[in-house]
């Protein structure tokens, strides 16, 4: 197994727990976290590189942001038709950062980094009661920081990082509490706690405390007893009434239209469809899985001749039908020249944020996407990464029951069921992109968790664990920051010409000002698409908008330049350019 380690540069698992005598010794405190301390730190740190408080929203945040503007100005609750989402707990936490820094995008984005930060400790605190030491359980926590995905939506007011964050410190504290060697009741009724808050963010929210009652079922810790019931109520009670409210306030108010619409898609989609997305999506969870624990599995490379193989039947079987999907996969998307990254929205060739701009956003390689080696080179190694995950999960699959085992399974049945959820969303993808990314990122502190668990008392060098987040941190920073200053020009941009004389009503300046702008004044006019044949978001958010005028990357066929601005990006390795185009007027009729 290769359980000792030598040299300096290979980190020995060790008893963590503080010296006699000096438990409540604060300095004691900080030299036993360190690491995580220093992970933590060095995230804030990226606040200061990337422009935080940047005025401008990010891809559909705009419609989160709204609700909180509502309930500050107006004092009204409301969620609008275009979200699918319950929201709530969002709306309030959007809406106490915004009391005390003042409404603005940059506050409301502010929300989710704290929020995000405190998933990063409640993360860490998985590791531990897995009991994982305190460096690898702080590596785990960087890696889900720093990781582009989750790093670029932490920079949002998106529902996604609000929700993963809440899941993450719901499962932490049910963890904790049903810990088998020392239970502790009142962090159950914290992590049904919590994950009512992550209810009150997105649906799946209620799938945590369901999935703890199929582990307590499936372990056999469950019994149709007065002890039982208690613990149930435990579990389940606060997140059962929480639900029970919304929805009863929900119908009263009425449902947003798009939450109607998404069960109306769900429904129609039949069999067939659900079939074909569910086969898709979990060949793409597991190539994504194999982006998350990178890092981790890079460190455990220079050590795999040590690794044993599973050896229990379900742990082999795992394995193989995890790898048959991968390499089937794989063969499938090479042969419609599809590499990963498969469903990009907020991580692709543009690096990190969205594209809705005319135009988009120029690629970091000069040659068309599908035959590029990068992203050739970036599929096997994700799918490497991918295979290596479930090796060294797939040999733990049927061990004794210990207390971490028992904390690892409970991990796990959470995981499934997030894994279950994305699913719903991504109907309305299906016969288009298939998904988003961003649905994906509750599957990150479940696969971080599990394989650090599988790995401990195996050999890691952990300094290229570490050397691979600090690439994944620099890379994250660095586009995070070009994708917020390109934003922030955009809207500059918009609202300079506004000011010049264009009205609002014949400008498109991409989904996030269009949206922000004429989406409640096309609505409570009953205006219906005016850009005929233009971009998805002058149909679903801006209808009222003719388009004479556009601010994209590109002068789009049929338009002339009439104004150009510059904006910084790192990554681009020099300015890049933002053009305002106006409409050719249409040929005179012949005489």
């Amino acid at each position: 197994m290769g359980d000792r380690e030598s040299g300096s540069s290979i980190e020995s698992v060790r008893p963590s727990g503080p010296a006699p005598g000096n438990e409540d010794s604060f300095g004691s405190f900080l030299r036993r976290h360190a690491a995580i301390l220093i992970v933590l730190a060095l995230f804030m740190g990226t606040w200061l590189v990337v422009p935080t408080m940047v005025n401008a929203p990010v891809s559909d945040d705009w419609v989160y942001s709204r609700s909180v503007e509502i309930l500050l100005h107006e004092q009204e609750l409301k969620i609008l038709d275009l979200s699918v989402v319950t929201l709530v707990s969002q709306v309030i936490w959007g809406a106490l950062f915004s009391t005390i820094l003042g409404t603005s995008f940059g506050a409301m984005r502010l929300s989710t980094l704290v929020i995000f930060v405190l998933s990063g400790l409640a993360l860490y605190g998985i590791c531990r009661e897995l009991r994982v030491d305190r460096t690898r359980s702080a590596l785990g926590a960087a890696a889900y920081l720093f990781n582009p995905l989750t790093f670029a939506l932490a920079f949002s007011f998106m529902t996604d990082p609000q929700f993963v964050s809440w899941m993450t410190i719901a499962t932490y504290f049910y963890i904790r509490g049903l810990n088998l060697d020392a239970p502790d009741p009142r962090a159950v009724i914290l992590g049904s706690i919590f994950a009512s808050v992550a209810f009150l963010t997105r649906q799946q929210g209620i799938l945590i405390p369901l999935a703890v009652g199929i582990y307590l079922l499936a372990a056999r810790r469950w019994r149709p007893d007065l002890d039982g019931l208690k613990t149930a109520l435990r579990v389940a009670g606060i997140p059962a009434l929480t639900m029970a409210l919304y929805y009863i306030w929900i119908i009263r108010e009425g449902a947003p239209e798009q939450q109607g619409a998404f069960l109306d898609q769900m429904i129609g989609a039949g069999w067939r469809d659900t079939r074909i997305l569910a086969s898709r999506m979990t060949f793409i969870e597991m190539m994504y899985i194999g982006l998350y624990v990178l890092p981790i599995v890079l460190a455990a490379v220079p050590f795999l001749t040590h690794y044993r193989l599973a050896r229990r039947p379900l742990g082999l079987a795992l394995i193989a039908g995890w790898t048959a999907i991968l390499v089937a996969g794989v063969l499938t998307f090479a042969g419609r020249d599809h590499f990963f990254p498969y469903i990009p929205q907020f991580f692709g060739i543009q690096g990190t944020g969205p594209t809705d701009l005319i135009g988009g956003r120029q690629p970091l390689f000069d040659q068309p996407w599908p035959f590029q080696p990068v992203s050739r080179a970036m599929t096997a190694v994700v799918a490497a990464a991918s295979l290596a995950f479930i090796l060294f999960v797939g040999r733990k699959v049927g061990t004794a029951l210990t207390g971490d085992r028992a904390g690892a399974s409970l991990l796990a049945c959470i995981g499934l069921w997030q894994v279950v959820g994305i699913l719903p969303p991504s109907y309305h993808f299906r016969n288009w992109i298939i998904s988003v990314d961003r649905y994906l990122v509750p599957m990150i502190p479940f696969a971080i968790g599990l394989l650090l668990w599988s790995l401990r008392g195996s050999r890691l060098w952990l300094p290229l664990g570490w050397i691979a987040i600090a690439a994944f941190a620099v890379f994250s920073t660095a586009s995070t920051r070009d994708f917020l200053v390109f934003q922030e020009a955009t809207w500059n941009y918009a609202q300079d010409a506004v000011e010049s004389g264009i009205p609002m009503t014949q400008l498109d300046a991409g989904s996030s000002w269009d949206g922000y702008h004429l989406y409640e004044y096309g609505e409570s006019r009953g205006i219906t698409q005016q850009t005929k044949g233009g971009p998805w978001w002058t149909n679903l958010f801006a209808p009222a908008t003719d388009s004479t005028y556009v601010i994209g990357t590109q002068v789009p066929e049929g338009y002339t330049e009439v104004g150009r601005r510059s904006y910084s990006s790192w990554l681009h390795g020099g300015d890049q350019n933002l053009y305002l185009s106006k409409k050719n007027d249409p040929p005179a009729a012949p005489p």
